[in-house]
């Protein structure tokens, strides 16, 4: 970087100092042309023509002494200030080469220490030039692969997690059933069916994750009736609401015209939501309500349940976030369900958001938009 900064110093020195030299010089020859020709008149005026007319062209008498020493008098100066303004111009061009290369420099001390792996280096740079906002660039980036680092460690702490349980409980009750201690009766065998769905299912849901987030889950685009999918979709629910004591309804303010989705895809959002809403309202209601506007369809999954805090919210969509973090089969299920939704959202070029507040509830908001072009 120190090179870097001697390049653009002598860059800068070099062009300022050839601007100062063709300047200097055609200051002086401009001067000693003007000094020639006002002699030369002088000399015509007071009747002294000491010239001669050669070819139409007047020729200056010879200079004295005195003239000869303005001259030399006014060339020393001339050279004189050029060198103030040349040594002027090297100090303006080193700290104009610094404040260039300074934040350059900074820069490059931090994306080693990044390199390095840590992701809490911060630039502080205090310009609205291209230069600040490279700074501005550079913090952002790193804040975002910090926070990359920190989903993919929760991503695979969620990963082991999630494999480990079922895999214990199948490990064990296999080796009581091989050891004659455990009876391997319909009873037993549903438990061990159960930890296996469960397992599909979460490696299914991880399948679809990366299909989805590399592109290459295609929606099928249909015309579907949304409004007939959320009716459905609330009375194919209504038994797990009811097992809890819950109200689930469904609401459709305005007549929902049909829309182009992925109808399975579609499915999967609401149901995901749903089962969410009920699975963190212990006491109250839940309601599905349907509207449209000139460009979007809009659903809303609202509960009263126990709430996000504020601090969850910006990460409620990651994979394997839980407010709870007993992470027990009765408190939630894999951690992946709002982590679809939000890519299922995504594939429809739609948006899903979410509004709580502690003990009082939930909006989750899903817009799907007309056109999907």
């Amino acid at each position: 970087m120190h090179k870097l900064l001697i390049r653009v110093t002598l860059t800068v020195f070099i062009t300022t100092g050839a601007i100062l030299l063709a300047l200097i010089i055609v200051v002086n020859h401009e001067i000693a042309q003007i000094f020639a020709s006002y002699l030369t008149m002088s000399e015509m005026m007071h009747g002294g023509m000491h010239g001669m007319m050669n070819h139409g062209m007047l020729q200056p008498a010879s200079m004295g002494l005195p003239e000869q020493e303005f001259l030399r008098s006014l060339k020393h100066s001339l050279f004189f200030v050029g060198s103030i303004m040349l040594g002027l111009g090297a100090i303006i061009s080193y700290y104009l080469a610094r404040s260039i290369t300074g934040p350059m420099l900074t820069l490059n001390k931090a994306v080693k220490s990044v390199a390095a792996g840590n992701l809490d280096t911060n630039v502080i740079i205090q310009r609205k030039d291209e230069l600040g906002q490279l700074a501005a660039a550079f913090n952002e980036m790193t804040k975002k692969l910090k926070s990359t680092t920190v989903l993919r460690q929760r991503f695979f702490a969620g990963i082991a997690h999630e494999l480990r349980t079922p895999l214990t409980i199948l490990k064990a009750n296999l080796e009581g059933i091989a050891d004659g201690v455990i009876t391997p009766d319909k009873e037993q065998m549903d438990s061990l069916s159960e930890e296996v769905d469960r397992l599909t299912k979460l490696v299914e849901e991880l399948r679809d994750l990366s299909f989805l987030e590399a592109g290459q889950l295609k929606p099928e685009f249909q015309e579907i009736d949304i409004g007939s999918i959320l009716y459905q979709i609330v009375q194919k629910s209504q038994p797990l609401a009811v097992d809890k004591n819950l109200s689930l309804t469904c609401t459709i303010k305005t007549q929902l015209a049909p829309i182009k989705a992925d109808i399975t895809m579609v499915q999967q959002i609401i149901y995901n939501l749903i089962i969410n809403a009920i699975r963190y309202t212990n006491t109250g209601s839940i309601q599905v309500i349907a509207t449209q506007n000139s460009t979007s369809t809009i659903i809303e999954v609202i509960d009263t349940g126990i709430g996000i805090d504020q601090e969850d919210l910006p990460y409620i969509f990651d994979y394997f976030y839980r407010v709870d973090l007993s992470r027990t089969k009765q408190s939630g299920g894999t951690g992946l369900g709002l982590a679809l939704v939000q890519q299922m959202a995504l594939t429809h070029k739609g948006k899903i958001s979410v509004q709580s507040e502690l003990d009082k509830g939930s909006i989750f908001r899903l817009t799907l938009p007309f056109n999907i072009h």
